[in-house]
């Protein structure tokens, strides 16, 4: 069964979603939200619990929150972990990439150059040597945990996909298991379809931030 995902026409929050789905196969379409009007009728449906974007709509289920719906999809492709170990290890680094992102996601919103120059001096020297050395221990097998895609694959390609679109390839060399990571979720061809895809959003610019704001406030 398709699902619909209602956002904005941008990555933002609803790309985490996008690619778990792609991931986990189910195929999906989007409604961009464009006008207040769409939105206030939305909430006016009682769709979004808590008055916010993104929304999926699947199997009769209006899901919102981006995590939560993440995982639901991740559990319907089996990408949460082979056993309870696993399972628990996923989702602290999930949590983990999820924070990391954080750093990216005012891109546009707080400025362009400025949220670059912020993340490049506090979150990527955070955040990247310790993925870094997880995949290192994992057996450099381009997986931060077992040795099969998982959730926190997924949301740490997230992350890297920004770095080396935002930052550019360089950013990455201090880092070769990541780069080995990126290559090996570049070769997935679920998620390659996806990146090809008219499904995978631009990244912000002014126009998108514009459009936003205008349907919020």
């Amino acid at each position: 069964m398709s699902a619909t995902l209602f956002y904005f026409d941008g990555r933002g929050k609803a790309e985490i979603i996008r690619l778990t789905m792609a991931a986990a196969k189910v195929p999906f379409t989007q409604v961009d939200i464009r006008q207040k009007q769409q939105f206030e009728a939305l909430k006016a449906e009682g769709k979004l619990v808590f008055g916010q974007l993104p929304l999926v709509e699947y199997e009769g289920n209006n899901l919102v929150q981006s995590c939560s719906t993440a995982r639901y999809f991740a559990a319907k492709g089996d990408l949460l972990g082979a056993n309870e170990q696993e399972k628990l290890n996923v989702d602290i680094l999930f949590e983990g990439t999820r924070d990391f992102n954080s750093a990216f996601m005012s891109y546009g919103f707080a400025g362009f150059t400025e949220v670059l120059d912020n993340a490049k001096k506090t979150a990527i020297p955070k955040y990247l040597p310790v993925f870094n050395s997880v995949l290192l221990r994992n057996g450099s097998n381009g997986h931060l945990v077992g040795s099969k895609l998982s959730l926190a694959d997924i949301g740490l390609l997230e992350v890297i996909l920004t770095i080396e679109e935002l930052l550019g390839e360089d950013e990455l060399k201090p880092y070769p298991e990541v780069q080995n990571f990126l290559k090996v979720m570049k070769s997935n061809d679920a998620i390659a379809n996806y990146l090809r895809s008219d499904l995978r959003r631009k990244k912000n610019d002014e126009k998108y931030v514009a459009e936003v704001k205008r349907v919020l406030y």
